[in-house]
């Protein structure tokens, strides 16, 4: 409807049926008050009693060629032309009357409720487009509004891109640290176990047990670097002597299944 209204088309049509409207109106009491004159409706009255007359009278004898003349020399003819100039000049000014009311170019409208209601319909046709113009501007808004969301909406996936490789950087650069920290104390161990170092295993024992202080899965992922020869050889140690440590060892034992990596179980199959 707002698009059918504030189209030319729309603003065409509805100003043809304003129109059509008043003409209609205007022709209709220019009609009426013609029809109700009395010399009008004398006019009308004579002309039919005149046709009654002449359609009821009977067929008379053909008249002589010298009475034909005066046949049509009747009273009612009279009276017609005597009342003709009159009823010609209430004609006229009837008309006249009609003309200056829808004079072309230049309505006039008679009626005083018609400026009332192109009034109110000027009134409401300022307000729809009052109304278009807001709501356009509200149009404006809400798509400027939803491109900077989205921009945002762009920014935090970018943002989230960025913080996830951080993140993975940090997490792989954490587990190379702890990786290389794991291979030395590996190779601190595997050095202790060599024969030149009589008190190795004890030294080892006693390092296995100060790092179930710290930490109860430090030793089984420090194994994991141990070659199997070495594991054996603490596994020997732990299991032997006075001083065998059970505990320590079914705690090396049960988180090393839980913390084997890919490479040590295919080192150990092989």
């Amino acid at each position: 409807m707002k698009k059918i209204l504030s189209s030319r088309m729309g603003q065409v049509l509805i100003s043809a049926v304003v129109v059509v409207s008043c003409l209609a109106g205007l022709t209709y009491w220019a009609t009426n008050m013609i029809k109700n004159h009395p010399a009008i409706k004398d006019y009308l009255a004579a002309k039919a009693a005149q046709a009654a007359a002449d359609a009821n009278a009977t067929k008379e004898e053909q008249p002589k060629k010298d009475q034909l003349k005066d046949s049509s020399d009747t009273e009612d003819k009279e009276t017609y032309l005597e009342k003709k100039p009159q009823q010609d000049e209430i004609i006229i000014n009837a008309f006249a009357v009609l003309n200056d009311s829808t004079a072309p170019g230049d309505m006039q409208f008679t009626n005083p409720k018609l400026p009332v209601l192109l009034s109110e319909l000027n009134d409401r046709w300022n307000y729809i487009k009052k109304r278009e113009s807001e709501l356009d501007e509200l149009e404006a808004h809400v798509a400027e509004q939803l491109q900077s969301m989205q921009w945002h909406t762009n920014q935090i996936t970018r943002n989230r891109v960025e913080l996830d490789r951080y993140f993975e950087d940090r997490v792989n650069l954490i587990q190379e640290q702890e990786k290389t920290r794991l291979q030395e104390m590996a190779q601190i161990y595997e050095t202790l176990l060599a024969p030149d170092q009589p008190d190795g295993p004890a030294v080892i024992r006693q390092i296995l047990r100060a790092n179930m202080d710290q930490d109860l899965k430090l030793n089984a992922k420090v194994f994991q670097y141990i070659s199997v020869t070495n594991q054996a050889n603490i596994i020997r140690t732990l299991l032997s002597g006075a001083d065998a440590d059970t505990t320590l060892y079914q705690n090396i034992i049960q988180n090393r299944q839980k913390t084997m990596t890919v490479d040590a179980i295919k080192s150990e199959e092989k």
